[in-house]
């Protein structure tokens, strides 16, 4: 199967309803970026404004963190579709251990193997002093997954692939979710304070082009929101335990390039093992999936 349709007791869609469909899901799509980006980059100008003191970038920063959610409301709201809904489309709790332990697994996994990268190609060395200690990551994977990362994926990946998968392929809608999340950030690279002002922008835009691909793989075979915000979760604060020197050595131009180097090869892995038109063997996640019409229920109890 190659795109999840809701089982209803009507025949299959024509080609003109899946035209429709299509064209509705790139115009909520738009309505979802409008939102988005006016939402963040409205909090986040600010400070180049001179219209509030830097020092208050750290709790824009977090705010506007949530502009992926307000952008999804938005296009939600304007389009007269339950929120209720698709919240319960989107957070299923009941679903395979397996989920839940690659999403808590890969990001220090990979963490690990762009540290190797970073020894073997460009001769960094190992600095395991320089790295935080083991237990705080744990508690920053729980804060980073409520409020300092995970929360965006409610807009990007429950939200926004969707409404792209609805009719393109798993892969390029990865990469149209990927393109804007990348330019989502783009004010935080000219701010003083950011999280992004230190991280050299070319490998960044490519850790989070591949990353998308990654995080669109958890999100259609697990079919909850909560495995990319769990995995979210992990990959924002393992930042600092990068082994070549923790966050400074992953804030060079090399020790970023690891990263994304090794999150591309765990794309060629995956598109090497699933069918790039879904990322999963259940196929891929459209609107109809999210928002069922009435009396659709393939998806199950949520929650």
């Amino acid at each position: 199967m190659t795109e999840k349709t809701p089982t209803s007791t009507n025949a299959e869609p024509t080609a003109e309803e899946r035209t429709s469909a299509e064209d509705d899901a790139l115009q909520v799509f738009a309505l979802f970026v409008t939102g988005t980006l006016t939402f963040s980059w409205g909090l986040w100008i600010l400070p180049l404004l001179g219209i509030v003191p830097s020092s208050s970038m750290g709790v824009l920063a977090r705010v506007g963190g949530f502009g992926p959610f307000v952008g999804a409301l938005v296009a939600l709201t304007a389009e007269g579709r339950s929120i209720r809904m698709w919240l319960r489309s989107n957070i299923r709790i009941q679903i395979p251990a397996r989920w839940y332990a690659s999403a808590l697994v890969l990001p220090p996994l990979l963490v690990v193997a762009a540290g190797v990268v970073h020894v073997a190609l460009f001769g960094a060395r190992l600095e395991l002093d320089a790295i935080n200690p083991l237990w705080v990551y744990p508690v920053a994977v729980v804060v980073v997954f409520l409020i300092g990362g995970g929360q965006e994926e409610l807009g990007w990946r429950a939200f926004a692939l969707p409404a792209l998968q609805t009719r393109y392929s798993a892969v390029t809608a990865s990469l149209g979710v990927g393109a804007v999340w990348a330019l989502w950030h783009l004010p935080l690279f000219f701010i003083p304070g950011s999280p992004q002002q230190q991280l050299p922008v070319g490998p960044y835009v490519a850790a989070v082009l591949a990353a998308s691909v990654v995080l669109t793989w958890l999100y259609n075979s697990s079919e909850s929101v909560l495995i990319p915000m769990l995995f979210h979760g992990g990959l924002n604060p393992i930042a600092a335990y990068f082994p070549t020197g923790g966050t400074e050595a992953i804030g060079t131009v090399t020790g970023y390039g690891s990263y994304a180097l090794v999150l591309f090869g765990t794309v060629v892995v995956l598109l090497a093992v699933y069918d790039p038109r879904d990322l999963a063997n259940g196929g891929r996640i459209t609107m109809g999936d999210i928002l069922p019409s009435e009396g659709d229920t393939d998806r199950g109890p949520q929650i």
